[in-house]
């Protein structure tokens, strides 16, 4: 199958430009690409064409202008679409049009999310982030924006881009002048304020530049310059601030010199508390940390207030690979202007089997802060003493990562307020109480995207779509994101499809997902390796439904223990990071983490029990389902036998068990499609919720307890209309029934899918399965169901095909019923009561059911 088409990109700093993949598209003339760029700077907002023709003409619009811009959008969408029948870049809006495009594909956007960014990272401390991402973003331009385009609306966004582009330069020069970096741009603000005579704040970092670099009489020669400049031109006076600069130079005020790294002596005391080390031993920053922006400000705004006696304690907890360690880094690096007198970083190893205990943490935190070696106390109380006594009225950042628990941090907390404490750790909660706590999910799809091209570079821009599906498929896990980028950056003769086809193998995508040393699965492991052994059997046994989530009652079908007992182990498998809690009573993996745990080997005593996992969840499914009709339709007949005390729901009410019923279907169709496999698995060795090890009569069992669950779901799918969701379910039983011969479990699936094509609008093939479903009970004796296929077809037989014709037996028609009547009057008066009625019928039937015409 060939790769989608990559989406389009465009640019509108500079000339208007637009690009598929590494190939420029011809956007025509100038009126044409005028219209585009309206488009574009609309941000995908709809634009009535009356908009359009005023943003390209003004008050002088051409006679036929409304047909004018349809021929232009016409033209535009021959170059911007793959598919012109099915437009998704330029599409209808009203009566005008929208431009939609892919997140990160147009550079004026680009260019204000880095500048948004550089204005968190400079208000956290951190010039130097900041300076990098302004350059990022004025590296997009390309000259003056859309030159040579005509309409009033873009002459005044053309003098707005540039004003933007010139605020945004200007933000860059005051970060060099912060970072010392005031011999560099001496020569450019030397030209820009030569450009722009009357922008003030040009003037001032010209004289600050000039100052810093010893060049005093310049600097004052600069603000004459200004002086002049704006009396002559405007008839004003300067402003008060570069008033206030000019008198500060005069007087050498030291507040104007060049910033240089605060270095306090060093001065190790002979023991104890006299240690003065300033301690500097955070990890390195990830340069292409991406992302987080809400919670950066958040943790940033927590760590650089201190508002009590206590530390700030920071936690952030989730699971493997989610980012935890990166995103803490990156946020110490933003704050450490706020904690001059140093940072301790260590790694507590709290999922690895040799946990750092407490007592070894403090001793290297201590001759960190300078005690000599002999000096380090020996017991754990002592340590921490000296430790806390060694903080106190200091300003220090701990970092504090991949702890296990409460219990090994709390000996490393400084005692006063002026320290804060940042931690990572899996577990759910750690810290003491009052930490300020964030648990950490995966990115955002912009996030994802926006990583993986950081890493993977230009061949990411040019395949958007294969990076939004290999980000998908990563579950927009950074840490898998970055593996997966980092191997298509080793490999540059793969395009990103290939990639994706790769992991798009759920068997084989968790070995996709390593490069080097580094391995999404082996963070996977570590905290595998850790539980105990009912735990870890637990964490494999939960993953054999192929359900988007688990309740309590299905977890505790699942093990084979009480909903008390599953609740607890569900529980602990969130504080642990292997689990999550979406909502109250309701728990889901990773879709990573899935796989990890279905993938992960039984111990050779445990063989099968994934397949008798499922056949509990098999038997709690149809209990269930059998509770829900008996309160929806009570005194109705079951459908099916029950299959014994299942541990089921109970419900105090119709819209209580209704409401269930929906909830749960998702998860009760999956679990038919699966039960359905089972024997077909077992066959080929596989292992989707069933086992190698399992036995032919388990799968037998199986599939007709599957078809039962189909049969019992059908009085209820009507309600919600949800016909087209149970239809794979019913194929899945057919294929296989039919595959082994079964003619019972054939019967119920071709009844229930004859139902779904009835109400789907494909009555043909609705009539042949519910003959071929009348003919196996006649074989099978299963007469309420022949007097249900039986029903069916009277239904096919009598109602209109379309709004012109009648299917042409009423008499056939009756006798089926009639027929239908018999049989189920044997079964008893409820059922034949039932069947009289005639639910999707004319609304006022005859005698027998049926009305001469329909």
């Amino acid at each position: 199958m060939d790769a989608p088409a990559p989406a389009p990109r465009f640019a509108v700093l500079g000339p208007v430009r637009a690009w598929r993949g590494p190939a420029e598209l011809s956007l025509g003339g100038p009126q044409q690409r005028a219209l585009l760029a309206v488009l574009l700077l609309g941000r995908g907002r709809a634009m009535p064409v009356e908009a359009l023709v005023d943003a390209l003409w003004g008050d002088l619009p051409p006679a036929r202008a409304v047909g004018t811009v349809r021929t232009y959008a016409s033209r535009l969408r021959r170059v911007l679409e793959t598919d012109r029948a099915r437009p998704e870049v330029l599409v209808a809006a009203g009566n005008g049009y929208a431009l939609r495009t892919a997140p990160g594909m147009v550079d004026a956007e680009v260019f204000e999310a880095r500048a948004a960014e550089a204005v968190r990272a400079r208000a956290a401390g951190d010039p130097a982030r900041a300076r990098e991402l302004l350059v990022q973003a004025l590296d997009l331009w390309d000259g003056a924006p859309l030159p040579g385009l005509p309409g009033p609306y873009l002459q005044a966004r053309r003098a707005r881009l540039a004003e933007r582009r010139l605020s945004v330069l200007q933000a860059r020069l005051e970060t060099d002048l912060e970072l010392g970096r005031h011999a560099e741009v001496v020569g450019e603000l030397t030209v820009l304020s030569a450009e722009h005579p009357l922008r003030e704040p040009l003037r001032g970092l010209l004289m600050l530049a000039l100052y810093r670099c010893g060049r005093q009489a310049e600097a004052l020669e600069t603000y004459a310059a200004a002086r002049r400049t704006l009396a002559g031109e405007l008839g004003v006076d300067l402003g008060a601030g570069l008033r206030d600069l000019q008198e500060r130079i005069l007087r050498d005020d030291p507040s104007l010199a060049a910033p240089v790294p605060a270095h306090p002596p060093v001065s190790r005391g002979s023991g104890t508390a006299k240690a003065t080390e300033r301690p500097a031993s955070l990890p390195a920053a990830l340069a292409d940390f991406t992302g987080r922006a809400p919670l950066i400000d958040r943790m940033t705004g927590w760590l650089t207030r201190r508002d009590g006696t206590a530390p700030v304690v920071v936690t952030l907890s989730g699971a493997a690979g989610v980012g935890k360690t990166a995103l803490a880094v990156h946020v110490a690096h933003a704050v450490r202007a706020a904690y001059p007198d140093g940072q301790l970083a260590i790694d507590l190893l709290g999922t690895g089997g040799r946990l750092l205990p407490p007592a070894a943490a403090l001793g290297e935190f201590l001759r960190a802060l300078g005690v000599p070696g002999p000096s380090v106390p020996e017991g754990e109380d002592e340590r921490a003493a000296l430790f806390r006594t060694l903080l106190a009225d200091r300003r220090v950042l701990l970092l504090l990562d991949d702890a296990r628990d409460a219990a090994q941090i709390r000996p490393l907390l400084p005692g006063t307020g002026g320290c804060a404490v940042l931690v990572t750790s899996r577990a759910r909660p750690a810290g003491p109480p009052g930490a300020r706590r964030i648990d950490l999910d995966v990115l955002d799809p912009v996030e994802a995207i926006d990583l993986f091209t950081a890493i993977a570079g230009p061949r990411a821009a040019a395949e958007r779509r294969a990076v939004v599906d290999v980000v998908a498929l990563c579950g927009f896990l950074p840490l898998a994101v970055r593996i997966a980028a980092a191997r298509l950056a080793a490999r540059p003769g793969w395009p990103v499809s290939a990639l994706a086809a790769r992991l798009a193998d759920g068997g084989r995508r968790l070995a996709e997902l390593r490069i080097g040393g580094l391995a999404v699965e082996t963070a996977f492991q570590r905290g595998y390796d850790r539980l105990e052994a009912g735990t870890a059997r637990a964490f494999r046994l939960l993953a054999v439904p192929e359900t988007e989530g688990l309740s309590p009652s299905a977890a505790a079908a699942l093990l084979g223990t009480s909903r008390a007992e599953a609740g607890h182990v569900l529980e602990s498998l969130v504080d642990l990071g292997l689990l999550d809690s979406p909502s109250p009573e309701r728990y889901r993996y990773h879709d990573l983490l899935w796989l990890f745990a279905r993938q992960n080997p039984e111990p050779p005593g445990e063989r099968g029990e994934r397949a008798a996992a499922l056949r509990r969840l098999l038997r709690f499914a149809l209990g269930a389902q059998l509770e829900v009709l008996r309160v929806v339709r009570p005194g109705a007949p079951m459908p099916v036998a029950g299959p014994g005390e299942t541990g089921g729901p109970e419900f105090s009410s119709t819209a209580e068990a209704r409401e269930w019923a929906h909830r749960e279907l998702p998860g009760s169709l999956a679990v038919i499609r699966q039960a359905a496999r089972l024997e077909a698995d077992r066959e080929a060795g596989g292992d989707t919720g069933g086992d190698p090890g399992g036995q032919a009569g388990d799968a037998g069992g199986a599939l007709g307890e599957a078809a039962d669950l189909l049969l019992a779901l059908d009085p209820l799918l009507e309600d919600g209309q949800r016909w087209d969701e149970a239809r794979p379910a019913a194929r899945a039983v057919l294929d296989e029934a039919v595959r082994r011969g079964d003619r019972r479990s054939e019967a119920r699936a071709r009844y229930v899918l004859g139902r779904i094509l009835t109400h789907t609008g494909r009555p043909d093939e609705a009539r042949t399965h519910a003959e071929r479903a009348a003919g196996l009970c006649r074989g099978t004796g299963d007469g309420a169901l022949l007097a249900g296929a039986l029903d069916l077809l009277a239904r096919l037989a009598f109602h209109r095909r379309d709004l012109r014709e009648v299917l042409g037996d009423p008499e056939g028609a009756r006798r089926l019923r009639r027929e239908a009547l018999e049989l189920f009057t044997g079964l008893g008066a409820a059922e034949a009561e039932e069947t009289r009625r005639l639910p999707d019928g004319p609304p006022d039937p005859g005698p027998d059911g049926f009305t001469a015409s329909p």
